[in-house]
């Protein structure tokens, strides 16, 4: 489904990973495939352990050891017109970590585990800086690391610059991750749940950030969320996971105003609407999500949904274009276009 422009600044295409354990295989990700757009935002959403987070990784080579890119592809479009074929490279080779952090940035969910704890919170920003712009001094990197922090409205920064991650309360370690991301303007921001401990004041100060990262530097973002309200207010394309699948994909105007996949709008029906006051009735999405191991044989969604057929058990449905940009896999589609419930 890749498009083949110059606005598309990474593709992914048929994205197949497998986790091993205990002699057991476990399919994460099973054919994803998008494009991310410069200057754009792709949000990525679906429950726990749909595999957001996977894909975020896939594309850095951060997975874990006893993990493996099956097959497809994930292709870096550079602006000079070059492409890079990040599966192939090596996860620790020069070229990749030439990659991290200038080009291709994230921001992980947990700052408890991606901040070093034996160095101080500037020191590990300015090796960031350090590793990918030459030629500055000790104090104009000291500065830089002071203003990254500063922006992200952390009080009294030239004294925080100095002190150690245990020292910082829990939104303020991720507000120095998002710094850390952001300190290079990178071309590519993977931004995983940036703002699940920050307060609702914070989180539209690092989204107007993150816009400006993208009207002024043509940043690409691809944020993984399960917040449809952070969805409506960043996103300018959205896929929506489930089990290791993109069930639907698109513009998010379409995807929110003509959701065609069962499970989308199941996740829509769930949230609150603003306006509707404390008595909206909200419908849980019933059942659990299937055992990994112990997948249906056909939609995976199929034991959940309400418009499943003796076909969903069996078949898994393959996309189906609803309109321009807009598709999903499901074999019900029109008719779960036309359910105005």
């Amino acid at each position: 489904m890749s498009e083949k422009n110059h606005d598309v600044v990474l593709s992914v295409k048929d994205l197949h990973v497998n986790f091993y354990t205990n002699q057991r295989c476990n399919k994460v990700l099973k054919g994803v495939s998008f494009d991310i757009k410069r200057g754009k935002t792709l949000c990525i959403v679906g429950e726990s352990g749909c595999g957001k987070s996977v894909t975020a990784n896939s594309i850095l080579r951060l997975l874990p050891e006893l993990s493996r890119i099956e097959s497809g592809s994930i292709t870096y479009h550079k602006d000079d017109g070059t492409e890079v074929r990040l599966d192939q490279l090596e996860k620790n080779g020069r070229e990749m970590r030439s990659l991290r952090g200038k080009d291709i940035a994230i921001i992980f969910q947990d700052p408890m585990t991606a901040l070093n704890p034996v160095y101080t919170v500037g020191h590990q920003i300015r090796e960031m800086i350090k590793e990918h712009k030459t030629g500055l001094s000790k104090a104009e990197l000291k500065k830089e690391s002071i203003e990254d922090l500063a922006d992200m409205g952390i009080p009294a920064p030239e004294i925080r610059d100095g002190e150690y991650p245990h020292q910082f309360s829990g939104g303020m370690r991720q507000r120095a991750m998002i710094a850390m991301g952001m300190s290079c303007e990178p071309k590519i921001l993977l931004a995983d749940e940036p703002t699940t401990a920050l307060d609702v004041t914070i989180s539209a100060q690092i989204f107007e950030l993150m816009n400006s990262l993208k009207k002024e530097h043509g940043t690409a973002i691809m944020m993984i969320t399960h917040n449809m309200g952070v969805v409506a207010e960043m996103a300018d394309d959205v896929a929506v996971m489930y089990m290791g699948n993109i069930v639907e994909y698109g513009k998010v105007e379409d995807v929110f105003t003509n959701p065609v996949h069962p499970y989308t709008k199941a996740l829509l029906r769930s949230i609150p609407v603003l306006g509707k006051g404390k008595n909206q009735q909200l419908e849980p999405i019933r059942g659990v999500t299937p055992d990994p191991f112990n997948r249906p044989k056909g939609c995976q969604f199929c034991p959940r949904c309400d418009y499943a057929g003796p076909r969903c058990e069996t078949e898994m449905p393959p996309e189906e274009w609803v309109s321009e940009g807009h598709y999903t896999r499901c074999f019900n589609y029109k008719e779960v276009s036309a359910d105005g419930k």
